[in-house]
């Protein structure tokens, strides 16, 4: 397969097995090399094996957090943009989040949409002030 015709890939953590399928069911409709984990452990030997260039994070897990798993995918690949989910958001938790190398944070439920959107808003260059 030729570079060109190669699929994004994407790696879905989360401990809920419903809400982890359901997204990987919507990320393989919208094309993606799509990848699931259930917690840090997994996550990390699926990161690890085959970098993903998308990673979307559950901040509550078992075991170790989805702000520590942010920081194990940015030190395996600094290039993996990834986009914490939470149901319990805080804007401390956020702002930790980005700190770590989260692209983009969002609140659950949150849909493959929201999630594509929050990688655009993400990736879109600093808006300048306009000039005088």
């Amino acid at each position: 397969m030729s570079t060109a015709e190669q699929k994004p890939s994407i790696l879905i953590v989360d401990d809920d097995e419903v809400y982890r399928g359901r997204l990987a069911r919507a990320f393989v409709d919208r094309g993606y090399d799509t990848r699931t984990a259930q917690d840090y452990d997994s996550a990390v030997a699926a990161a690890t094996s085959d970098s993903p260039e998308f990673a979307v994070v559950d901040l509550k897990m078992p075991g170790k957090s989805g702000l520590e798993l942010v920081k194990a995918l940015k030190d395996i690949d600094p290039a993996t943009k990834t986009v914490v989910l939470t149901g319990y958001g805080s804007i401390a938790t956020a702002i930790d989040a980005v700190r770590l190398g989260a692209t983009y944070y969002l609140s659950k439920p949150a849909d493959a949409d929201d999630i594509v959107a929050a990688f655009a808003r993400g990736e879109a260059p600093p808006l300048e002030p306009p000039a005088d």
